[in-house]
């Protein structure tokens, strides 16, 4: 009984063994492509070489076990080896190799008392489907000191994850950087931008950050990207009448154990699945469409009183940044951004821009339109989803807001700077 037990041990480790190996062989992204919908991302494909050296390892190591076998001594002892690995080496080949296809609670973000959430200072992490670095200043680039360089023109782009650059991995590809390279020749200056988009914020939260902290900087420019959900978002969070802390805290990371379920992809079908009731199949995807469900009754209904509290909000944070400015003889202007499905039809869906042009000019400030421009480009992919740009997006709208700068002359270096 004693040599049968063993040799049932010995077959259980070898064959869990080779099953591993055979795993991390068909792991390949070569293979595994006909079943995506796209091409691998970067840092999926990061993730599934992780995954197939672990199922090589997990394979090595079970086989290297199986001299051990020769211990196991009762059929008892062979029927729990059997019922665990039975259970475990499905299962962890299920759960590892589907981990590279689930996003993750996030870590860059953290709570606030007066913002609500900010970036985490210092954080690395994965973040809209890339590898996000947060600089020690808690915010997205390259870090400067506070104290503007001589001879620099320094702009302060205030905005939300469409500044921040949801979905895009390199920095220097994000529209703030590309006009300050643009630019910097024309005008022969250095400039320097600095990215303050923070995901999920409006006007309430900009002018807040700015006079917190955005002023110290000494930015000779601010320009403020505005996008339709900044009057939409707003008042789901409980400060303004809603339920909700934010989409970024919701999705945070609450303490290691919070972050590693989130991780599992056999944890995240549950959680999906509890979400699905509300968001759809697709819960992430469910979750944008019910804002842009919210963006698309705000162009469709635009007199509606759900919606006047939201102007009424974002124009008096908006006036008072633009007030600020002048207080301090800073040059400001306003950027507005569209959604993607207003590009279909962008002369019926254009009332909230056309608000915002007036509402601008009446305050005397320069405003960028970018629905005209992005609605005639001749079928780009601009968008990744419904309201962030794709890396082409970020191209096309760096080179309507240099144009813009130009025209405007927005970039003359102050009085105080020159030399």
């Amino acid at each position: 009984m004693a040599d049968e037990s063993s040799k049932v041990g010995r077959a259980l480790l070898l064959g869990s063994g080779l099953l591993y190996l055979l795993a991390a062989l068909l792991y390949d992204p070569r293979l595994l492509a006909p079943l995506s919908r796209g091409a691998f991302g970067a840092l999926t494909l990061e993730k599934m070489r992780a995954v197939r050296v672990g199922f090589a390892l997990a394979g090595l190591v079970l086989i290297l076990l199986v001299p051990l076998a020769a211990r196991v001594r009762t059929l008892r002892t062979a029927t729990v080896l059997l019922a665990l690995l039975g259970l475990v080496v499905p299962l962890t080949l299920l759960d590892c190799g589907l981990r590279p296809f689930v996003e993750p609670k996030t870590t860059v973000y953290m709570a606030d008392e007066e913002l609500g959430w900010k970036l985490r200072p210092g954080r690395e992490d994965e973040y809209g489907g890339v590898r996000v670095q947060i600089n020690t200043k808690g915010l997205r680039g390259p870090e400067l000191p506070f104290e503007k360089p001589p001879q620099t023109v320094r702009i302060l782009w205030l905005g939300d994850s469409v500044t921040f650059g949801y979905g895009i991995e390199a920095t220097d590809a994000l529209f703030p950087y590309r006009v300050a390279a643009l630019l910097a020749p024309r005008i022969g200056r250095a400039i320097e931008s600095v990215d303050a988009g923070v995901g999920g914020y409006s006007p309430w939260q900009e002018r807040t950050w700015l006079e917190r902290e955005g002023w110290r900087y000494e930015p000779d420019l601010v320009l403020v990207g505005f996008v339709l959900n900044d009057l939409t978002e707003p008042l789901s969070l409980v400060r303004y009448g809603g339920g909700g802390e934010g989409w970024q805290l919701a999705r945070s990371a609450r303490g290691v154990l919070d972050r590693w379920l989130s991780a599992s992809a056999l944890a995240t079908a549950i959680r999906d699945g509890v979400a699905a009731v509300r968001f759809g199949r697709d819960v992430q995807q469910g979750a944008a469409a019910v804002e842009a469900g919210d963006v698309l009754r705000l162009v469709t209904q635009p007199r509606a009183a759900l919606w006047q509290k939201s102007w009424q909000l974002a124009e008096s944070n908006l006036a008072q940044i633009f007030a600020a400015a002048r207080e301090r003889d800073v040059g400001v202007a306003l950027i507005v951004f569209p959604y993607a499905f207003q590009l279909e039809a962008p002369q019926r869906t254009a009332s909230p821009q056309r608000r915002l042009v007036a509402f601008a000019q009446a305050q005397g400030i320069p405003v960028l339109d970018l629905l005209p421009l992005l609605a005639a480009q001749p079928g780009a992919p601009l968008f990744l989803d419904a309201s962030h740009l794709s890396e082409e997006g970020h191209a096309v709208v760096a080179d309507a807001i240099a144009a813009f700068l130009l025209e405007h002359a927005l970039l003359a270096p102050p009085a105080r700077d020159a030399s």
